[in-house]
């Protein structure tokens, strides 16, 4: 009895000498799958009052096995969201979404491709932090916690 009792606190002695020898987790973007990086909310004077507008951006990259389109998203922030488009200077809504082929990186960022948040619930200043989750037709949803910061460049021309 005394020795299964020592083999047992042996055993459970060396389970806990070694427990801290396991590789520690890392931050290593997935190799498959539909990849949001850097994602973020701009704050700007469009944005700094109840009923404004800002946009949200990302690096999306498609490692998946098909074509998706990144047709939006939801937040509690906004009463609309929308995929847009700078041509010419001026946004206007990207109708059928923003496609994404198979092994390719779409950029969202100011004066280019975004989505639009529009009629904002309360504003969004530097610092703040929105839920945001990103939908698409032929992938899963992705929902982030996105920091509001402000971008120098990219200004496009609003009408409200």
């Amino acid at each position: 009895m005394f020795k299964k009792l020592i083999a047992i606190f042996a055993l459970i002695f060396a389970t806990l000498s070694f427990s801290g020898c396991a590789p520690e987790a890392t931050n290593e973007v997935p190799k498959t799958g539909i990849i949001i990086e850097d994602a973020w909310v701009r704050a700007s004077e469009y944005s700094a009052k109840a009923g404004g507008m800002t946009g949200i951006f990302a690096k999306i990259t498609n490692r998946g096995d098909k074509t998706i389109t990144l047709v939006g998203g939801s937040t509690d922030a906004a009463m609309m969201v929308q995929t847009h488009e700078v041509v010419n200077g001026m946004m206007q809504e990207k109708k059928g979404g923003i496609e994404i082929h198979v092994g390719q990186t779409v950029t969202l960022q100011p004066g280019g491709l975004h989505i639009m948040l529009m009629n904002l619930a309360k504003p969004i200043v530097v610092g703040d932090k929105v839920d945001f989750t990103f939908k698409f037709e032929g992938a899963d949803s992705q929902t982030f916690t996105l920091t509001a910061k402000e971008s120098e460049g990219g200004d496009e021309t609003y009408t409200e």
